[in-house]
């Protein structure tokens, strides 16, 4: 169903399941319900402003996964094109590189699911406002009205926080964030080392922050990769351990913390960074190591679910979740960057790991409804 006709989409129930969410996470939660046949659910997945939050909107490559790699698509061309006419476009395909974006994965979900499941899921594109419990379910308020469903699953994300670069236009000095939008997530200004780190090797390359956690990447990557690195700390001062400070020195990374006050390049393609009193650091990517600037874990805090991290303000707490997915509120769960678990087991929070957290929570769900079902149909009490 086209997201045009949202008006009746939202009161076109009743829904067993509502995903909030329309990234990664939230997009393989929507299929996987689907596919399931029996579970109809509602995909809000925000609006135009919403979604320009989302990391799904800037990770332009993604090259870290098995099988999700342009090489693959290529092989396919190349040898379909078969015959002396086709020998041009063969060449152009071998030298050429397609990115699959995160943009893409998300396109072809939502392609798929019109396409193949449209009695299954309603997609919507309106933004979730809050969320409350009910004797019945749990409700989601919209725009456009509320909705119900006995199960939610929240994949709101999270968003990095970004380097402030102090810049000089006529006679103003304009200290923001968007001087560094225009490299963010394309292969020249990175935010996961895990995900990103190995697109560094052997590069000139600048890691972003002061913390120890900053320093820790910079050793990371040189030890994993032989990155010829340097660490900006971008006016703020050194909050390493001492024993960091030593490896740093023993690794020969040099850091600077003197302000930013240009990123230098065209096209995305990142050439160097312009430090206050004019020393020019050559690199071809940097690395932000700021850690989060905010965790969408409104709907959430709405419903009462327990949150991780008591020491941070609220809007930086994550969401707690046991291995399933499930938060402290039975029937709301939650996947993706916006969780930790609350046995203190480490969360991966890769494109390649989505789907992982998005199966767990959908199975758990489709395991009550058919237990249900059966109960029921036995007249269990």
């Amino acid at each position: 169903m086209r997201s045009e006709a949202r008006a009746s989409a939202i009161t076109g129930g009743p829904f067993d399941l509502i995903v909030v969410g329309g990234g990664i996470a939230g997009s393989a939660a929507a299929l996987r319900a689907a596919q399931y046949e029996h579970i109809r659910t509602l995909w809000i997945r925000g609006d135009r402003a919403t979604r320009k939050r989302s990391r799904s909107q800037w990770v332009v490559n993604i090259d870290n996964m098995i099988g999700l790699h342009h090489g693959v698509v290529r092989g396919k061309l190349v040898r379909a094109l078969k015959g002396e006419e086709f020998a041009a476009a063969r060449e152009a395909l071998r030298q050429g590189h397609e990115h699959i974006s995160t943009r893409d994965i998300v396109r072809n979900t939502i392609e798929r699911l019109q396409s193949s499941y449209s009695e299954q899921v309603v997609m919507v594109d309106v933004v979730a406002q809050s969320a409350r419990g009910t004797e019945d379910g749990l409700v989601v308020v919209t725009p456009e009205g509320e909705v119900g469903a006995p199960w939610l699953l929240l994949a709101t994300g999270v968003t990095d926080r970004q380097p402030t670069i102090r810049k000089r236009q006529g006679d103003q000095i304009l200290e923001e964030l968007r001087w560094i939008f225009p490299f963010a997530n394309r292969e020249t200004v990175l935010y996961c080392i895990r995900c990103e780190g190995h697109m560094t090797r052997e590069t000139a390359t600048a890691v972003i922050g002061h913390s120890d956690t900053a320093a820790q990447i910079a050793m990371m990557l040189y030890e994993r990769y032989g990155s010829a690195c340097s660490l900006l700390t971008n006016g703020e001062p050194p909050a390493w351990s001492e024993r960091s400070g030593r490896l740093l020195e023993q690794y020969s990374i040099a850091v600077h913390t003197e302000r930013i006050v240009e990123a230098m390049g065209t096209k995305g393609d990142l050439h160097g960074l312009v430090l206050e009193g004019g020393r020019t650091i050559s690199v071809r990517m940097a690395l932000v190591a700021l850690g989060l600037h905010r965790v969408y874990n409104d709907l959430a805090r709405d419903l009462g679910a327990e949150l991780a991290d008591a020491e941070l303000p609220e809007g930086e707490r994550h969401v707690l979740i046991d291995w399933k997915g499930e938060t402290s509120v039975r029937g709301l769960f939650a996947i993706g960057d916006m969780v930790k678990r609350r046995d203190g087991e480490p969360v991966m929070k890769q494109v390649y790991t989505a789907q992982e957290y998005a199966v767990r929570a959908i199975d758990s769900i489709d395991r009550r409804m058919r237990s249900a079902r059966r109960s029921k149909l036995l007249g269990d009490n």
